[in-house]
């Protein structure tokens, strides 16, 4: 990924317990909206297709079941740990069709053929989105496929009733967006990026699971991205390890929504694609 202002994803999203734990979460909760967008986006078998910031493999190996053993799936990621655990679960997966690399995307040497670039949760760590989409459009063939899915994290949590735990923690989350020099609404922002880029005006389209009662996952989800993201937080003097007492917010989190009979839903992912003009 691009350099951002003050900000090392790279360090926030380790590869901790917590951490792994979270991917885990997250695949669960999201990756079929990921799977639907790049479906409209038009993957097909046999396409050759770029993921860029590839992370442990997910949105790789969903784009893999859509080309099938006749395409190719090319990961790259700056982080050459996250590089290696995904090759590995591909490897484990029987996924011939995917591969990995390590390297920064802006000046990784990447072939020039692909039908498709792709990304989820990539943008928002990158100084100029706009930049980097329109860098990558000279990978593609005429009328490839450009699709990313990226966090809108609004002004607060979508809840009924209001939750006063979870707007604290939704809080914490977004000053330490604001001080760390990072877009909390990337994803609506995608359709800018987009258009600056040289692109079409995107199709786009919101997701964000949402549940209530005593087993919904969204509340060991939410502990899970304050935790992965706790070491920034503190660095950045947003809250404390005290104050954001992480072994015990899932739990207080689940009694304050069941106690209300509440519902609320998790953060917003906003899918967008469109297609490269030929000439």
């Amino acid at each position: 990924m691009q350099e951002t202002s003050g900000y090392d994803p790279n360090y926030v999203m380790g590869r901790s317990t917590a951490e792994t734990d979270r991917l885990k979460r997250q695949s669960q909760l999201y990756d079929a909206s990921t799977s639907q967008l790049l479906r409209e986006a038009g993957l097909l078998p046999g396409m050759k297709v770029l993921d860029v910031g590839s992370g442990a493999g997910n949105v790789s190996f969903i784009a893999a079941s859509l080309v099938g053993e006749s395409g190719a799936i090319v990961g790259v990621d700056s982080n050459p740990a996250i590089v290696a655990e995904a090759a590995s679960t591909a490897r484990s997966l029987g996924l011939s069709q995917v591969s990995f690399r390590a390297g920064d995307i802006s000046t990784i040497e990447l072939e020039r053929d692909f039908d498709a670039v792709i990304g989820r949760l990539v943008l928002i760590y990158v100084r100029d989105p706009a930049a980097l989409v329109r860098q990558l459009l000279g990978h593609l063939k005429p009328d490839g496929i450009v699709a990313f899915q990226d966090l809108d994290w609004g002004e607060g949590p979508i809840a009924d009733p209001p939750s006063l735990l979870l707007s604290q923690a939704w809080s914490t989350v977004k000053e330490m967006f604001r001080r760390a020099g990072l877009n909390n609404r990337m994803g609506l922002s995608l359709h800018g990026a987009f258009v600056a880029a040289g692109l079409p005006a995107p199709r786009m389209s919101l997701f964000a699971p949402a549940g209530g009662g005593a087993d919904f996952d969204g509340y060991d989800y939410m502990a899970s991205g304050l935790r992965s993201n706790l070491p920034h937080i503190v660095k950045l003097g947003v809250a404390t390890e005290a104050d954001l007492a992480l072994d015990s917010f899932a739990d207080r989190l689940r009694a304050e929504v069941v106690a209300m009979e509440g519902v609320f839903a998790l953060p917003t992912f906003v899918s967008a694609w469109s297609r490269k003009q030929a000439g």
